[in-house]
């Protein structure tokens, strides 16, 4: 009998076909458990490319954004500000419709994690009890400003959060508390952490654990010659992603025998206004 089977969901569109062929296709190929993917369309991708996914990603599961919209409208009505977000930001596809077409939990990945090495555990991550398990960051990457966690009690955060890997157990999912902070303007000064910082909010209630940064964190720099990468995975967010053909070419000498690493998991801490300050401290002097 064929061992059933993950399903992990992610989000694709056309600009992100190559990323998702690369680095998906290690996530598949690194994982010790069988994984199925559910890509959500975020409606631009075409007819060849979900022919080039279904051919390069072992026949997908794809959710159209018209099917996700549809799964999602219950968690819209009467929040007009959550409406207004998933019109208008591709990101919202990834907080509202994912959960809305998961089971109980639900497993998300990102385009541009590089799996590096063979790995297990993906899905015990939430075997603890947790509600949610991410990544960290390298920083306080949340749109809202150190103030602004002293002037609302609401706004409960953990630590250095990145929503790039998630577990999550969809009964913790909050609508309100998203439509809460969604209505507050101050807090839509960075569009790109607004999704990020919906899923810390949502962790934060749930109770939040945090994927061992030693196994998957954000790439500092090239790989170093001659040494052996010991993380199972690497994030490129934006300002990295020029540096992931370097560690795929250097993964690509891996080999799949090697003993699957088994992924850990740690207490997210909380995040207050000093560690939110300290961010936007080193983030005005690198400018």
């Amino acid at each position: 009998m064929e061992p059933s089977r993950l399903t992990v969901a992610t989000l694709v569109g056309h600009r992100q076909v190559e990323l998702a062929l690369t680095c998906l296709g290690s996530l598949l190929r690194r994982s010790a458990e069988p994984v199925r993917l559910r890509v959500h369309d975020d409606g631009t991708l075409t007819a060849d490319d979900r022919e080039r996914l279904a051919a390069g990603l072992d026949e997908p599961e794809v959710v159209s954004r018209a099917e996700g919209e549809a799964r999602s409208a219950d968690f819209l009505a009467g929040r007009p500000a959550l409406a207004a977000f998933c019109r208008d930001n591709p990101l919202a596809v990834k907080l509202v419709d994912v959960v809305a077409c998961a089971g109980e939990e639900l497993l998300f990945c990102d385009t541009d994690i590089l799996f590096l090495r063979p790995f297990t555990g993906l899905g015990r991550l939430l075997a603890l009890g947790t509600g949610a398990v991410l990544m960290s960051d390298c920083q306080e990457a949340y749109s809202v400003r150190s103030w602004h966690l002293l002037a609302h009690r609401r706004l409960r955060l953990p630590r250095r959060v990145n929503s790039g890997l998630i577990a999550f157990r969809t009964r913790h999912f909050d609508p309100d508390l998203l439509e809460w902070y969604l209505t507050h303007p101050e807090f839509r000064f960075a569009p790109v952490w607004m999704e990020q910082t919906c899923w810390a909010l949502l962790a934060a209630r749930a109770g939040c654990r945090l994927i061992d940064p030693e196994q998957l964190a954000l790439p500092a720099g090239p790989p170093p010659p001659g040494k052996p990468e010991r993380r199972v995975a690497l994030h490129f967010v934006s300002p990295s992603r020029a540096l992931l053909p370097l560690y795929a070419t250097a993964a690509a000498e891996c080999s799949d025998g090697e003993s699957p690493v088994q992924l850990r998991t740690l207490p997210a801490r909380r995040c207050t206004p000093f560690h939110l300050a300290a961010s936007e401290l080193r983030r005005r002097r690198a400018r």
